[in-house]
């Protein structure tokens, strides 16, 4: 089993997402092959010291908005006018469907009060958990290239080259420039796996630093470049024209975002 065709498995294979027979002939060679041994080995401590970065604080204007929505149930659940008891009337005079309905009412909002925040703690949870895992398994991919002999499966500065090798490989059409001039030169692309899911990744160089720019596609809107950090690398975000991209290296968060403006 050749290392440079299968380095791209090894973090599904950590996460246990290849067919068992995939998964048993992999870890057959992990076995038997030291350079691959090592590689899980740093792999698996990658993901512990991303897994322990903590979770993302809760999106702002949450609560306000969770508050308002309770608000309004509480409001169209009061009874009318007409509906109010007269406070002189005695308890045994009070109308008994009357009661049964405002009990009915009371336990509609405890009832939807109950779901709201079951909701919000649900998308909280998830929502920072997939994020998470995202940002683990883009970092492993960047650091297990640095790893290999070569990072790339086509070699060649020249996109009309490099794009083109995509097509059959990949569901979408990644945006492929040589920006050499600008400072960013392009050694060409390669096939990698993201959370299961095959990518294409494009690579760049600036200086002495390698640039993975990972691809996918999306559904999403477009949205501009967000820039965050994980175990001293820098992740960039932003989707355009339905395909994701994330570029990731240790070059300074700046320089990386003129990358993604030139792209």
């Amino acid at each position: 089993m050749p290392c440079d065709r299968h380095a791209h498995l090894l973090s599904a294979y950590l996460d246990r997402e290849l067919p068992d027979d995939e998964h048993e002939a992999l870890a057959r060679h992990i076995a038997d092959c030291p350079d691959c041994a090592t590689l899980v080995s740093d792999l698996r401590q990658t993901s512990s010291a991303v897994a322990g970065l903590g979770r993302e604080p809760m999106p702002e204007g949450l609560s306000q908005r969770l508050r308002q929505s309770l608000e309004q149930a509480s409001d169209a659940s009061a009874p009318s006018p007409s509906q109010r008891p007269v406070p002189a009337l005695s308890a045994a005079i009070v109308p008994r469907h009357w009661t049964a309905s405002a009990l009915m009412r009371q336990a509609a909002v405890l009832v939807f009060a109950c779901l709201l925040s079951a909701l919000a703690t649900w998308w909280f949870v998830t929502g920072s958990a997939r994020d998470t895992l995202l940002a683990r398994d883009l970092l492993s991919a960047h650091l297990r290239s640095l790893q290999q002999e070569s990072p790339i499966q086509v070699a060649s500065s020249d996109a009309h080259t490099v794009k083109p090798w995509f097509a059959g490989k990949v569901d979408f059409s990644p945006e492929v420039r040589d920006l050499a001039a600008q400072g960013y030169p392009l050694l060409g692309g390669r096939l990698d796996t993201i959370a299961g899911r095959r990518v294409g990744a494009l690579v760049y160089k600036r200086r002495l630093h390698l640039i993975n720019v990972f691809a996918w596609a999306s559904d999403a809107p477009d949205t501009p470049p967000t820039l965050t950090m994980r175990n001293g690398y820098n992740l960039l975000s932003w989707i355009r024209g339905g395909v994701v991209y994330t570029a990731v290296s240790d070059l300074d968060g700046d320089e990386l975002k003129q990358l993604s403006q030139m792209l």
